[in-house]
């Protein structure tokens, strides 16, 4: 498989998933991923680290470049037209590097057999269906970063939520407060997504409100635990582990 060459400016992650990093080294901070048939723009590359964007929410890091190839705009344009998004947990495609285990979250083909611009990919697995259960979620580990069925961090849980819904949430629970409109705790319903700061005030975290007063979100892993006062209440822990900062509604 052609990886991404020196003057491709657009292209896409052909790894099930991979580290988008704060600097160019294997030891960096992973500060979000790549998911299979995700999408960038080329900023800069120094030796076989690419800093890029991605082009669903704009946000900026460095990935080995082993994990891209390119395409052309015409082709990312076409690819972005046919693909959908995986919201189970896991699909196997054959490509021409052998068996990939793609995770929920990634990007897929309308069909068994589908093409990234001239690359090729054959389900080996039944076609899955377009439902997302987050329940199925629950347990699912937490991973600094993450963004798949491998791994989430609390953002990365809801952004793939809300991108399944069709809306486009930034990367970070700071970003996502900032979209969306302002609700109260005695306004809140299904499906508004809360947010929670530290002891300074500063976002810290989020989470979907579920119903009854829970809230689904990933802390240590994917769960759901008990609002009190909009507080999260872990019953294992018999302690509040996320204050309260504010409610916003996107559906």
């Amino acid at each position: 498989m052609q990886l991404l060459l020196n003057h491709q400016a657009l292209g896409f992650c052909h790894a099930p998933v991979c580290a988008q990093r704060k600097d160019n080294s294997d030891r960096s901070e992973m500060v979000s991923q790549l998911t299979f048939g995700e999408t960038f723009e080329v900023i800069s590359q120094e030796e076989h680290w690419i800093e890029l964007r991605t082009l669903n929410d704009g946000y900026q890091g460095i990935v080995d470049r082993r994990h891209l190839c390119g395409i052309t705009e015409k082709e990312l344009l076409r690819w972005h037209e046919e693909r959908r998004l995986l919201t189970q947990f896991n699909l196997i495609l054959n490509s021409k590097v052998g068996m990939l285990q793609i995770p929920g979250g990634a990007y897929i083909g309308h069909s068994e057999s589908f093409n990234i611009g001239p690359f090729s990919f054959q389900m080996l697995t039944p076609y899955p269906s377009h439902a997302l259960d987050l329940n199925s979620f629950i347990n699912i580990p937490y991973l600094w970063g993450g963004k798949s069925t491998f791994g989430f961090d609390c953002s990365g849980l809801t952004q793939l939520y809300f991108r399944y819904k069709g809306i486009n949430l930034g990367r970070d629970a700071s970003e996502q407060q900032t979209q969306g409109t302002d609700i109260t705790l005695n306004e809140v319903e299904y499906e508004d997504i809360v947010f929670f700061q530290n002891d300074s005030g500063t976002i810290n975290h989020v989470g979907i409100y579920w119903n009854n007063n829970q809230i689904i979100h990933c802390s240590g892993r994917v769960r759901i635990d008990s609002l009190i006062d909009g507080n999260i209440f872990n019953a294992e822990l018999n302690e509040i582990t996320h204050r309260f900062h504010s409610i916003k509604r996107l559906l």
